[in-house]
């Protein structure tokens, strides 16, 4: 078998064998979230204290995030945990692992029946036409696939303590809120 088709083979086969990649971004403040997700989208908040609450997004600023559930709820970004949205999964990862097997088989058959020949124009036919059915594949499957991605998590902010005075006619205080 020739030197460049043994390496085309080769790199085929490797291709086939490639894992699946997530390209989804999380933000790391609400700032960043506003990138992500917009107002009037479903998304499942999880507060710090571990409870789920799962609504549509009524207001998004740089430091408040309102849910219109039944009650309505609001949380501060240091409150916040997580933040899920359910999503399509990438077509275009469904489209490269679809395209590596399919042009892997045709390595691997290639392989096992001792070379082309002399007549690699075959090989790379093959190749094409089973590379592209793969990746239609891939693709099909993709658009079946939805999941809860995560899209917001503060970045590690270390032990912190919250200060909030507390004002009433008779007198006041003062919360004190420490997090690890």
């Amino acid at each position: 078998m020739h030197t460049h088709l043994r390496a085309a083979v080769l790199a085929a086969v490797l291709c086939s064998s490639a894992s699946s990649l997530s390209a989804q971004g999380v933000a790391h403040s609400f700032s960043e979230l506003r990138l992500l997700v917009r107002e009037g989208q479903t998304v499942t908040v999880v507060d710090t204290a571990g409870r789920e609450v799962k609504g549509r997004i009524t207001l998004l600023s740089a430091d408040t995030l309102a849910l219109g559930t039944g009650a309505g709820r609001r949380w501060q970004e240091t409150d916040v945990a997580t933040i899920r949205q359910r999503r399509q999964d990438s077509l275009g990862n469904g489209a490269l692992i679809g395209l590596g097997v399919g042009v892997g088989l045709v390595g691997v058959a290639v392989l096992a029946g001792g070379g082309t020949d002399g007549e690699p124009e075959w090989a790379w036919l093959a190749a094409a036409f089973y590379g592209g059915v793969g990746a239609g594949i891939g693709v099909g499957i993709d658009a079946l696939i939805t999941r809860e991605y995560d899209v917001f998590r503060p970045a590690d902010r270390g032990p912190q303590v919250r200060l909030q005075p507390l004002w009433h006619p008779q007198g006041g205080g003062l919360r004190v809120a420490i997090a690890f």
